[in-house]
Parts: C-alpha cells; structure tokens; sequence
C-alpha cells in the first residue's frame, strides 16, 4: 500500500513540474520556429532551387507484346 501511495505522490509531483515547465518548453520551440520561418523568403530565387530532372540510370528499351501461337 505504501508503494502505490509512493507512486501516485511521484507522479503527481511529475505532472505538475511538467505543467510549470511547459509553457518555457512551448516558448523557446515557438521561438526558434519563428527564426527558421524568419529566414525563408518566397521571392528569393536562391531558396526554391529547382532541381534537374533525374536521368534514367538504365534504358530498359521498348515494351514488346508477345502473343501466344497454338
């Protein structure tokens, strides 16, 4: 009976210094998310750099149908 009293005390004390902790975790992510979006500029060319288009590694050729002779 003590162990579980143990427990429940524990993970009370866990919820709440999450609860305290939370909203500095959810500011500094907000943070940082707003610098990286800061950065991006959608007329800048230099950003939206566009790939070439990928080469076939290998030319399998022609598809060719087969029919079945009795």
């Amino acid at each position: 009976m003590l162990g579980l009293f143990k427990f429940f005390l524990i993970l009370t004390g866990v919820i709440y210094l999450f609860r305290w902790l939370s909203p500095f975790i959810v500011k500094y992510l907000l943070n940082r998310l707003v610098k990286k979006m800061g950065n991006l500029n959608p007329n800048d060319i230099s950003n939206n750099q566009q790939k070439p288009p990928k080469k076939k590694e290998k030319d399998m050729g022609e598809y060719i149908d087969y029919e079945e002779i009795d």
